[in-house]
């Protein structure tokens, strides 16, 4: 059985005990990377090569999508990652996560995704620094109650 495989099999285990799931959205201004890190984070998941992590924008589904090398509709993936406490204990949690648009004409779905996760992860390019988009999605965060987490990405852009 491959790790994809393995994956899925695990996902499947660990989806009964709530206290092991994390719903969690990206969002961000557009062109900040939130699909690419997405890609990153289903790779290191094991659910696709690392080496196209990044270039195949595989939460990009939509003929569009890739067309304009933007994203139009949130779309999600679950993966399985595993945690190391301090004792050195493992344990597996599902992670349901959502890519969101970063265009501010795409602004509803970033909204609904919002009311669906636990958490997200707000992009920032290091380069360009805070844009309008950026404070839009922290304040629908807030509004929603989401936890948000701060990452600075395209750091070694600088």
């Amino acid at each position: 059985m491959g790790r994809k495989e393995d994956n899925i099999k695990i996902a499947t285990q660990v989806m009964h005990d709530r206290d092991r799931i994390r719903n969690l959205a990206i969002a961000a201004h557009i062109d900040h990377g939130k699909t690419t890190l997405s890609d990153n984070l289903i790779a290191g998941a094991g659910m696709m090569s690392e080496d196209l992590a990044g270039k195949s924008r595989v939460l990009d589904f939509d003929e569009q999508e890739a067309a304009r090398g933007i994203t139009i509709n949130a779309a999600s993936a679950s993966m399985v990652h595993e945690v190391v406490d301090a004792e050195g204990n493992k344990e597996n949690y599902l992670i349901n996560l959502i890519d969101t648009p970063g265009h501010v004409d795409f602004g509803g779905d970033v909204t609904r995704a919002m009311r669906a996760v636990d958490g997200c992860i707000i992009l920032a390019c290091a380069v360009e620094g805070t844009m309008p988009q950026t404070e839009t999605v922290v304040r629908q965060a807030l509004k929603e109650r989401v936890q948000p987490v701060l990452f600075i990405n395209k750091v070694d852009r600088l």
